[in-house]
């Protein structure tokens, strides 16, 4: 049965957290503060890049603005150094969208770098649609988008899907009557969400949605 799929990026479809340490570092030396462990920077992830500069300099004061530019300069232009797809994401998207799946992504990530990750990684002609956090849209967890992308194609909430690591996803998901599936190998924590299923993997995510 056709279905909508609404991906997060990070976390979910991307391991992509040494490339945003790198990019906070480098911010925190230049303007003078020592680095962050990367397994600290992680739990920034999932509220956008501007969560993830003012978590990164909430130990100093200095310009925001500033460490905010530095930061995206440098990681736009190292922005898949080490960043690599989780494992059966290629094979998985495709599979869903030969099924009839609109499979669509849903990130708090800026529209630009969300694009040129796609692009590199050679997954971006695998999405109906993209929707980044810089769009009209507020940020997960608010519903807009994913209700936007309900509307748009016509689907119950019986076919409309939430996957991500995060609670932002979930509860993004849970607001808008999505079912959701939660992957557990990616960066984030459920929160004080329930999701619906949960994933182990990304061929796990697939044979869970081809169970409806």
């Amino acid at each position: 049965m056709p279905k909508l799929a609404a991906f997060d990026l990070d976390g979910t479809l991307i391991d992509s957290h040494l490339d945003l340490a790198g990019a906070v570092n480098y911010m925190r030396s230049t303007m003078g503060l020592e680095p962050l462990e990367a397994e600290r920077i992680v739990h920034f992830i999932g509220g956008g890049a501007v969560s993830i500069v003012r978590r990164a300099i909430a130990d100093a004061e200095i310009d925001f603005n500033e460490a905010f530019r530095r930061m995206r300069s440098f990681y736009y232009d190292h922005i898949t150094d080490t960043t690599t797809l989780y494992p059966g994401v290629t094979a998985g998207l495709k599979q869903l969208a030969s099924a009839g799946t609109k499979v669509a992504l849903v990130t708090n990530k800026p529209a630009g770098e969300t694009e040129k990750i796609l692009r590199q990684l050679n997954i971006a002609e695998l999405f109906s649609d993209v929707i980044g956090g810089d769009s009209d849209f507020a940020l997960k967890p608010e519903p807009d988008a994913l209700l936007f992308l309900k509307n748009k194609y016509g689907f119950s909430n019986d076919d409309c899907w939430m996957i991500g690591d995060h609670y932002t996803d979930l509860e993004a998901g849970r607001r808008a009557g999505f079912r959701r599936i939660f992957v557990t190998y990616g960066f984030g924590e459920t929160g004080s969400e329930t999701p619906d299923y949960t994933a182990d993997s990304f061929p796990d995510v697939n044979l869970i949605l081809s169970g409806f």
